[in-house]
């Protein structure tokens, strides 16, 4: 894909495999993602919160889904966010000591025969699974036959990441340019961005990364009993009182399955934009509404299943602009307004694929001629520019992706101030198409119908 890439924000078990925290990665399978970050199926602690986030992010992407690719920040330091297990024993079974995945293979890592400090790699071998980690007594170790070990190590502690590291891991997203060579268009950090101050922050950042790309923030409500919207009639009045009416948000409700998955919306709706994108050529100009989606139930945090009619989709969706899902001979995504709607009516604003297009069209002018600053200002040059992209316009114009769009340059829009500054303006005017939400059929009943069949000759 070439847009609808996403940045994924969260932690996964990078001290399972070979990646790193702090640094935007880039990731194209689900194969590549395990190597980079590790995986786990736990994706959320007892009490409901994020713990492997990245992973759920990655298993939708790419397996749900099958898009590629995505970019994933990991806040998690295996160095920094652990904690002390005391010395316990445990039992082995056929030479082997299984202990949690969470378990970091590092200097603290000490295991013991009775009062004999073991040799790693020479006494016993340690490795991964996607469940365990693996202790194995080795046959020509001085333990083998042992039946149980003394056994300390330190524990990865997911409790130590804070909203406050994710809100500052959003900035982030400025090294992807320069560390992957993408600036991904949506952002997403499952889990977290139920939080009012963590969605706040990404929808802040979207539409100006590197001072330059805009972006979509992809975030959800809280659905928790407590301090959420667990039903339906909840979320409008929770969506208005937290913040979630940015022009920039394409906000979720509630949290889905798949089989004994649980999903936070968000990464389901990353997938589909991506997927969508795709199959028109890379262009954003249609709707994910009413378009299928891998999952087989929703529900909330108390893992209470929601059953959302379509009156029900409808009020989410057109009168709370909140995206959701509707099972309607199969599951769907429904819903295709931005945070903003209903406060904000402006066509360019309002609708998630009108403004994604929006967005678009700037990236692409800045990706597309970026390469020409600070060549010398010519009339030649400008317009070089305007016909080129006025080009362009017109292919998606025949394409059906537009309706029109013309860029131009305007002399009193350019004093002889910028000019002399080096600097132009151009003015670009472009209409895409609008979602077709409503299809109305009125039907009459006509005698003059009847009365010719019944008085055929």
């Amino acid at each position: 894909a070439a847009v609808g890439i996403t940045f994924f924000i969260g932690a996964w078990p990078c001290h399972t495999a070979k990646g790193f925290t702090g640094k935007p990665q880039i990731a194209t399978s689900f194969a590549e993602a395990k190597q980079l970050g590790g995986y786990s199926d736990d994706w959320r602690t007892e009490d409901g919160k994020p713990k492997w986030s990245l992973c759920q992010a990655a298993y939708s992407h790419f397996v749900l889904y099958g898009m590629s690719p995505a970019i994933f920040y990991n806040v998690y330091d295996p160095e920094k966010h652990k904690k002390a297990v005391e010395a316990a024993e445990y039992p082995v079974e056929d030479h082997k000591v299984k202990l949690p995945t969470d378990t970091i293979n590092n200097g603290a890592f000490v295991v013991k025969n009775s009062e004999n400090t073991l040799v790693k790699d020479t006494d016993y071998a340690v490795y991964y699974t996607e469940t365990a980690f693996c202790v194995e007594l080795l046959e020509d170790g001085s333990a083998y036959s042992a039946n149980a070990l003394m056994i300390e190590y330190e524990s990865a502690d997911l409790s130590m990441i804070t909203a406050t590291d994710i809100e500052a891991a959003v900035e982030a997203v400025e090294m992807c340019r320069s560390v992957v060579g993408i600036v991904p268009d949506l952002l997403c950090a499952p889990g977290w961005s139920s939080i009012p101050a963590v969605a706040a922050v990404m929808a802040a950042k979207a539409p100006s990364i590197n001072g330059l790309y805009r972006a979509k923030a992809v975030v959800d409500i809280d659905t928790s009993v407590t301090t959420g919207a667990p039903e339906y009639s909840t979320v409008y009045s929770y969506k208005n009182d937290n913040g979630y009416t940015s022009e920039d948000m394409i906000v979720c409700w509630p949290m889905v399955k798949k089989d004994d998955k649980i999903f936070d919306l968000s990464t389901i709706v990353c997938g589909l934009i991506a997927k969508v994108d795709s199959d028109n050529g890379d262009c954003p100009y249609e709707s994910p509404s009413n378009k299928s989606v891998p999952i087989t139930g929703a529900m909330n945090a108390a893992g209470d299943e929601v059953t959302i009619t379509s009156p029900n989709a409808d009020v989410l969706s057109v009168t709370d602009g909140v995206v959701t899902v509707l099972n309607d001979g199969g599951w769907v995504l429904w819903g295709n307004y931005l945070g903003c709607y209903p406060k904000e009516n402006d066509v360019s604003k309002m609708y998630i694929c009108t403004s994604r297009v929006q967005d678009w069209l700037c990236n692409r002018f800045m990706d597309t001629y970026k390469q020409y600053v600070d060549k010398p200002l010519t009339a030649v040059l400008r317009d070089a520019i305007v016909n080129s992209y006025n080009a362009w316009l017109n292919g998606l114009t025949a394409d059906g992706k537009l309706f029109g769009g013309e860029v131009t340059y305007i002399p009193k829009y350019n004093e002889i101030g910028d000019l002399i500054g080096g600097k132009i303006r151009l003015d670009a005017s472009t209409a895409s198409p609008v979602p077709m939400q409503r299809i109305d059929v009125h039907v009459s009943y006509s005698v003059e119908m009847l009365e010719a069949a019944l008085n055929e000759e």
